[in-house]
């Protein structure tokens, strides 16, 4: 009942909550003080611990030792999250290739029931700090497999007592990937999901297949995903990616929109950019900010409590364009300017999409969308999906809430606007926040080292003609474009 860590010199009884002594303590202290009086001492030990001991004694966090201080909380809030979430993106890089006995899935692989970080001293402070004991997190965390789940696993963090930074388990060579302390995923899952979302198989239905395969219910698919992303943004990735006819400067290059991929996003949302922006950002830094909002998302309950979220803004939104494609870190996003380019009265007949498009765009919206919608239209918002959809069709006859829906629903849905050459290989992509315009397109181009000879791009409401050079591009209003 009573353990007594000889190597931490500290015991534990399931009996007591708190870190102060109970009876069988007291007793178990006595019983081995007579047979192996050897073992007491009174200096803490720093040696390296193993992690798969039988059983560890630890703090708990929210404990109160016997002074009645109670440890702090974790994960730590503020200047702590993000000294921790920095020091792992710096120093727990997953490699790019890994060995094949972690890669591949196996039954007979032995999962630790015990997730201890490494970190014996403090990597922030100078000198050598030593952390403190072992914090149990949980000891309810669970290992999702391609076989199922491994339950009951013991998860413990360590504390620098100097500058209170703390430690997590963030290693890759035990076969595991931890994501949020309670929930880890086996690398050879992790491998899966990548390879199923290359032959176009959403991580949903690769955990629907698990969960029917298996017969064991795992966590939410938002969840999963979340795993899978943290994974993805620390593995170090090379990015060597590009067509092997075309190289990495295609003379040809088509275009398009994918809308599929739109985001719910209204345009009333979002303010307008600084007044001394002038269309620059910053890829590197960007998706360096996206990298560290996947990380962060490990120790949050919510993408809403995420420190570290990245918001759309005109002023800091990017494409991603390849390395050896850009011409620098330093790229075009001149979405801003979509704000105040007015329309003329031919363009606004072109543009004005019907009562019917509208309603099916509308249809393809959440639920929580559409009701948002009925508020704001001085609608009804109780009711189902259906009835939701009548109130709306049938406000929309007239022009003040058709215009509304119109803003809410068309204006704002930017989807993809892709870049790639005539085989089939994408070199630019980026997510537009406002509706598609030849702008976008245009930005990308302009960010290239070389400018494509031939551009493809289907862009039938607008008279635009592209004429290109090795130096800029220029459109031009004179002929029709298709």
């Amino acid at each position: 009942m009573v353990v007594y860590n000889s190597r931490l010199n500290s015991w534990h009884c399931p009996c007591s909550k708190t870190r102060r002594s109970c009876a069988h303590i007291y007793v178990a202290k006595w019983h081995l003080f007579q047979e192996q009086s050897d073992l007491f001492r009174t200096v803490r030990s720093t040696e390296e611990m193993d992690p798969i001991a039988g059983t560890i004694e630890h703090e708990r966090l929210g404990d109160t030792d016997e002074k009645g201080v109670t440890s702090p909380t974790y994960p730590p809030k503020g200047d702590g999250l993000n000294s921790m979430v920095k020091y792992i993106l710096r120093k727990k890089k997953v490699p790019a290739v890994l060995p094949e006995h972690l890669r591949l899935p196996s039954k007979e692989l032995q999962y630790p029931r015990y997730i201890i970080p490494e970190e014996m001293m403090c990597q922030i402070c100078p000198g050598n700090v030593p952390l403190s004991e072992p914090i149990l997190i949980t000891d309810k965390a669970r290992i999702l497999t391609s076989f199922g789940i491994v339950q009951n696993v013991s998860t413990y963090c360590k504390r620098c007592p100097d500058c209170e930074v703390y430690y997590r388990y963030q290693e890759w060579k035990d076969g595991v990937h931890n994501f949020s302390d309670h929930i880890l995923l086996d690398l050879p899952l992790c491998i899966k999901l990548r390879n199923l979302l290359q032959v176009h198989t959403a991580v949903s239905r690769a955990v629907d297949y698990i969960q029917l395969n298996t017969g064991v219910r795992f966590p939410s698919k938002d969840t999963v995903l979340h795993g899978y992303l943290h994974f993805e943004a620390l593995t170090d990735h090379e990015y060597k990616y590009s067509c092997v006819t075309c190289g990495d400067h295609p003379a040809v290059v088509i275009m398009d929109l994918h809308k599929k991929a739109a985001f719910h996003l209204s345009i009333t949302d979002l303010g307008g950019p600084p007044h001394n922006y002038t269309g620059e950002v910053d890829i590197e830094k960007f998706w360096d900010a996206l990298t560290m909002e996947m990380i962060g998302r490990g120790f949050v309950k919510s993408s809403k409590h995420n420190p570290f979220a990245v918001p759309p803004t005109y002023h800091f939104w990017a494409p991603w364009i390849g390395p050896c494609t850009r011409k620098a870190d330093i790229v075009l996003n001149t979405e801003f300017a979509k704000m105040h380019a007015p329309k003329s009265t031919a363009e606004v007949e072109e543009l004005t999409v019907t009562e019917e498009r509208l309603t099916d765009e509308l249809s393809k919206q959440k639920v929580g969308v559409i009701r948002n919608l009925c508020r704001e239209c001085g609608l009804d918002s109780r009711g189902s999906r259906s009835d939701l959809l009548l109130r709306l069709s049938s406000e929309m006859k007239t022009r003040q809430a058709y215009d509304k829906v119109f803003e809410k629903i068309w204006a704002a849905s930017g989807g993809w606007a892709v870049v790639m050459c005539p085989c089939g290989i994408v070199y630019s992509i980026k997510h537009n926040i406002r509706a598609e315009s030849p702008r976008d397109f245009a930005d990308i181009l302009l960010s290239w080292r070389h400018m494509p000879n031939v551009v493809i791009y289907d862009f039938a409401r607008y008279r635009v003609v592209f004429r290109i050079n090795t130096r800029h591009l220029a459109c031009a209003h004179e002929l029709r474009f298709t």
